[in-house]
Formats: C-alpha cells, structure tokens, sequence
C-alpha cells in the first residue's frame, strides 16, 4: 500500500487512553518504578465472525504513533487539571520528558494471519511508558484487524477474479473510523474504495459511479449543451447520443415486450449525460424506479448505442431487492439481447 500521508501525522495522539493509564502512571511514579522495565503483549482470545483466523493490521498506525510519541504542554495541563491538585509538580515534568526512545516493538507483520493467543504486539521498556501506550496501541490495532479480517472473508467468499469496492463512509463511526475502515478494507483484499481522502492519504484507489440522486435530478426534458460523441476508435463523424439511444430503446423494448412509453425518460437522461461524461466507463444503476420496466431497458439502450459507437459499457449496479434473483435475470436478458442485435 503506498504512503502518502506525512510522517509527522499520527493517527492517534498521547491523550487518546483511558484516564487509569495516567493515574496508573501516578502511581508507578510515586512507587519509584517509573523506570521498572516491563512488556505488553497485544492478543485476542478468539477469533471474530467465528471465524479460523483473523489478519494483524493496524502496524504502520502504531509505529507512526510510537515515532512521534511526546506530551506536549497543553497535555500535561489538561492532565495536571484532571489528577489531584496536590499532585508533585516533579512528575508533571516527567511527563514532559517521556518518549518512546527506549520503548522494543516486536509485531506480526501488517496483514499477516493471526491466531487466538498469539501477540500481535510485544511492547517493552519503562513501565509508566508502555502503560501509557496500551490504550492508544489497542485501539490502533484492534479496529484495524477487524476490518481487515472482515475483507479477508469477503475476498475468500468472492473469490480472486472479481472485483470488490469499499462504500462504507457514509456510515462509518465518524471521519476517523471512515479512513481506518476503507484502508484496512483495501489491505484485506478489497481493490479499491469510495473514500477519496483514503486515496489521497494512503494510497487506497479509488472507484465511484452515480447515484440515485444523479438519476431523479433528470425530468427527460433535458437538453445536453453537447449531445455529440465520437467514435472510440476516433475516427469517423461525431453522433447524437441521445439520438441513437431512442432508436435502440425501440428495439430494447421490443425485445423485452414493453412499450417504449414504459422507462422512465429521466432515468434515460440521466445515463445519456452519464455516458457523454465516461463512454469508456459507463455504469447503469437500475433501481431507481423500475428495473425490469425501466433502468434495464434504459441501460441496454445507451449500452447499445455506445456499442454502436465502439465503446464498451462497464456494466450495472442494484441497490435494492433480491439481489441474487435480479443479477440472475438481468445475465439472462443481457445475453438474449446479445443474441438479437
């Protein structure tokens, strides 16, 4: 996975923890075993989904964190305001001078298997130090694993040849979970994702289409400024999309024994300004309305009228129903439409 996201940009902070890890720290400090050296290890008891094995990820997290590891002063104020007010000001400068300098990482590497009762990770060195990483280090590495193992069910379910897309931002927890989520999804097997911050920061590739929203924007009344589409192979005179469309729409229905007045017009309007904008990549989402009485035969239109042209449409998209039963039906009627041009 390439990384593109400064060095200096942690994805956690020191103050990212359970406030027991400081008054543990107190604690370690008041007892003189500040300095005691001490090791942490990172497991889990059992697999999740109920699963075989789960996948160690969450690594290059941990180590920028590690690597950047200091408590500024607005951190140790806001510590100092939550521990008792008669804490010696000695450790508050303590505080101040901790870093991960003498702290030993030894980890699983990042997306390998990992089984019930095997660290992830083994962090050793003074105790108030690695006391104070347990929380933030869990959290990078725990959430991470999960939707990394998750993707790697679906990978194996799904099999090796197609291709799976990450659209889960919109209902992720907040815009942290939505980056973490779409890239461990990418290093569990997934090939790309919707989340374009994800490809900016970490290299994730990116993948999108339309949505409903793009469809129901169109009446049918709408006039493209630019209807006109070359050929693919560039030769050749520039044609009326739109035009061509409702030439093939006549013969889709035909075919499919509807009348031509069934797909809805903004449906169609909708793919044609679509397919003006990516004829190399055009993608049909079929359950606005209808798909059997309108995105299909929509779709198979503008499909058909951008074969004609040279291009290849990429294929369609559900949303909604028995997704099994429809993507059945539609192969079906995609290849007796094949038969008939």
């Amino acid at each position: 996975m390439a990384e593109q996201e400064p060095e200096g940009r942690a994805a956690a902070r020191p103050l990212l923890t359970d406030l027991y890890q400081a008054t543990m720290a107190l604690g370690y400090w008041r007892a003189g075993r500040a300095q005691d050296l001490a090791e942490f290890e990172l497991f889990f008891r059992h697999c999740p989904f109920g699963g075989a094995f789960a996948l160690a990820a969450g690594l290059r997290d941990c180590v920028r964190f590690l690597r950047t590891f200091h408590l500024r002063d607005a951190d140790v104020q806001f510590l100092a305001s939550v521990l008792p007010p008669d804490t010696d000001p000695a450790f508050f400068e303590h505080l101040r001078a901790i870093d991960c300098s003498g702290v030993t990482v030894r980890a699983l590497p990042e997306g390998s298997l990992a089984f019930p009762g095997v660290p992830l990770l083994q962090v050793s060195g003074p105790l108030l130090v690695v006391q104070l990483l347990e929380t933030p280090l869990l959290c990078l590495v725990s959430y991470a694993s999960l939707i990394a193992t998750n993707a790697a069910r679906l990978r194996l379910i799904a099999g090796p040849k197609k291709r799976l897309l990450e659209m889960g931002l919109r209902r992720a927890q907040g815009p942290d979970g939505g980056l973490t989520a779409s890239t461990y999804s990418y290093l569990g097997g997934f090939d790309c994702s919707s989340n374009v911050l994800a490809g900016q920061l970490r290299g994730v590739p990116v993948a999108g289409t339309l949505a409903h929203s793009f469809v129901t924007s169109f009446s049918g009344t709408e006039v493209p400024p630019d209807p006109m589409l070359a050929p693919a192979a560039g030769q050749g005179p520039r044609v009326d999309l739109a035009t061509l469309v409702e030439a093939w729409l006549e013969r889709v229905c035909a075919h499919l024994g509807l009348g031509v007045q069934e797909p809805h017009p903004g449906e169609r309007a909708a793919f044609v300004a679509y397919a003006l904008a990516f004829p190399r990549a055009f993608q049909g989402l079929l359950d606005t309305y209808s798909v059997r009485r309108s995105g299909l035969p929509n779709f198979l239109a503008v499909a058909l009228a951008l074969g004609e042209l040279g291009y290849r449409a990429v294929g369609v998209r559900l949303d909604s129903g028995d997704l099994l039963q429809q993507a059945q039906e539609i192969r079906g009627l995609f290849r007796t439409t094949a038969a008939q041009r």
